[in-house]
């Protein structure tokens, strides 16, 4: 008779290094990025994954239900966007020196990457696949009082799933890795330096 497993539910205290990789492919056919590069540093960030359910009817009562996955929803708080971070995200161009907005800039799609910290001192890793910050960010400005406060950068996004087979999203919660989750183990110990992809699955 096997082990029980012991599931552990520790809480979140930290959030930090967040990656950008730019998607260089997306279809049905396969799933390709460029190497991840470290944006500005973290303050605080919403991950809000969205679904629908739609009831089926019959005999005057549910017969069933569907649920789709309609994307996730990305808010991150930052310190500060260069303009090169800007350029990579929302699809300006940044020439000797100036970075020029323009109407017709549009947010390339880009994967992210992020690891937030638990109460037992563990890390969740986290690898959103696809999607853009089409929805713009927020520059914050305010006048230099007696008391000096600092002001920081939000970014909004919409992710959905990749194309190749439709998963959005791949997580590691170090707090709940067995002995034989040695994949998973060796994935986090550099987990910025590619999007990272889940082991397959064997047969038994």
């Amino acid at each position: 008779m096997s082990a029980v497993e012991k599931v552990v539910r520790s809480r979140t205290v930290s959030f930090r290094d967040i990656y950008i990789a730019k998607v260089t492919k997306n279809d049905a056919t396969g799933y390709e990025t460029d190497t991840p590069v470290k944006l500005a540093r973290a303050i605080s960030g919403k991950i809000s994954d969205k679904f629908t359910v739609e009831k089926i009817y019959s005999d005057d009562g549910t017969e069933d239900t569907n649920e789709y996955y309609e994307g996730t929803d990305v808010e991150l708080e930052v310190n500060s966007l260069a303009p090169q971070d800007k350029a990579m995200l929302f699809g300006h161009l940044y020439e000797k020196g100036y970075l020029v907005k323009n109407k017709d800039d549009k947010a390339p799609e880009v994967a992210v990457g992020y690891r937030a910290k638990k109460l037992n001192k563990k890390y969740e890793f986290t690898w959103l696949y696809c999607g853009t910050f089409g929805q713009g960010y927020d520059d914050n400005y305010a006048t230099q009082e007696d008391k000096v406060t600092t002001q920081t950068a939000t970014i909004k996004g919409a992710f959905n799933e990749r194309a190749c087979d439709g998963n959005f999203a791949v997580q590691v919660d170090e707090s709940n890795l067995l002995a034989e989750h040695t994949d998973a183990a060796t994935a986090i110990k550099d987990w910025f330096s590619k999007v990272q992809e889940p082991a397959e699955a064997t047969e038994e």
